[in-house]
């Protein structure tokens, strides 16, 4: 009888505890849903968000073959450094042949002044003849038809009239001549003044194939545009690259959540809202986030072949809306987390 009773008492007490352990789970349940109840009304949450950073293929603008490589692989380079270094030799020689060009059309234009200079020089010395000659033919015509007259008077020999006829005759003959010179001389003139915007322009045209031959050789040396890590290392020294082709990728330093928020939820989302980000990487660690910009359209709309519902059978789908996240609080922690890593993001109503 006594072990039937502790029996009985062990069982009751077993039942209690068994009683007070469900209330207890279910008393649990109740504030556990509540609490939830409570939470998703005043907040909104999304697991679709990834960290972002700008990933930029470094390409070849150039043919060549590599001489040298300056990075290694995951190294953090700042804006400016050198990453690849191209032979240089071919671009160098042409830009040399192109700038010798140079100089040979600046001095042809050079002999082009100076030829203008020296015709008008000799265009000037010739007028000043010309005015010589024809005050010497007007003095030898004065002469002439006064032994004319003399002549008529008996008072010269026609022999003096043929002396002085021919003095008058030769006088025309050399002022004629020197105003032929003089209109060849500024044909001349004329023709040396036209070459010289010619050899400018010759100038111009070689300086300008030096540029683009001295833009090309500053090509052979590649460098970082902007603080941040090169990707993969998949160059070597010898190595041949051509125009276009890609050399490494560079992530930036710079970055930012994307988080992808239903369309539903969307409402609640204002810019300059401070949120709660939770990466998975990275345990019980909460970072908070500013929201700077929300998405003119849905993901879909970016997509590279946009659906279009007014073709097939329609399923309407809840649309989600890209929304940009600044990390608030910079350091060492996030410093860790880097592009494609998955984040949780917590918004509370406003």
């Amino acid at each position: 009888m006594v072990k039937i009773k502790n029996e009985t008492k062990a069982n009751r007490s077993f039942h209690i505890i068994i009683t007070i352990i469900a209330c207890l789970l279910v008393a649990s349940g109740i504030i556990l849903g509540i609490w939830f109840y409570v939470f998703n009304r005043n907040h909104e949450e999304t697991n679709d968000a990834q960290v972002e950073q700008y990933v930029t293929p470094i390409m070849s603008r150039i043919t060549g073959y590599v001489q040298e490589v300056r990075f290694e692989e995951n190294q953090f380079v700042h804006k400016g450094d050198t990453l690849v270094i191209i032979d240089n030799r071919e671009y160098k020689s042409k830009l040399n042949v192109a700038l010798a060009d140079v100089q040979s059309a600046k001095q042809s234009s050079v002999v082009a002044q100076k030829n203008v200079a020296t015709t008008a020089s000799s265009t000037a010395i010739g007028e000043s003849q010309l005015a010589a000659a024809k005050t010497n033919l007007w003095k030898t015509k004065l002469e002439y038809e006064r032994y004319i007259a003399l002549v008529k008077e008996e008072a010269a020999t026609s022999q003096q009239l043929e002396k002085v006829k021919a003095d008058y005759e030769s006088a025309q003959a050399h002022y004629q001549e020197m105003r032929d010179r003089i209109q060849s001389s500024a044909l001349s003139t004329s023709q040396a003044a036209a070459n010289v915007p010619t050899a400018q322009t010759v100038i111009d045209s070689k300086q300008a194939l030096a540029e683009n031959a001295a833009l090309f050789l500053s090509y052979t040396v590649i460098t970082a545009p902007y603080d941040g890590w090169a990707g993969k290392r998949i160059l070597q020294p010898g190595q041949m690259v051509k125009e276009g082709q890609s050399l490494l990728s560079m992530v930036s330093k710079e970055k930012w959540i994307t988080a992808n928020f239903k369309e539903t939820q969307l409402q609640f989302l204002t810019v300059g809202q401070e949120v709660v980000i939770k990466a998975d990487a990275i345990r019980d660690k909460e970072f908070v986030g500013v929201i700077q910009s929300l998405s003119p359209a849905s993901g879909a709309r970016f997509s590279l072949l946009p659906p279009d519902n007014a073709t097939g059978n329609f399923v309407k789908i809840e649309q989600r809306i890209p929304v940009r996240i600044q990390l608030k609080d910079a350091g060492q922690q996030t410093d860790f987390l880097r592009a494609g890593m998955n984040i949780t993001v917590v918004a509370e109503h406003q």
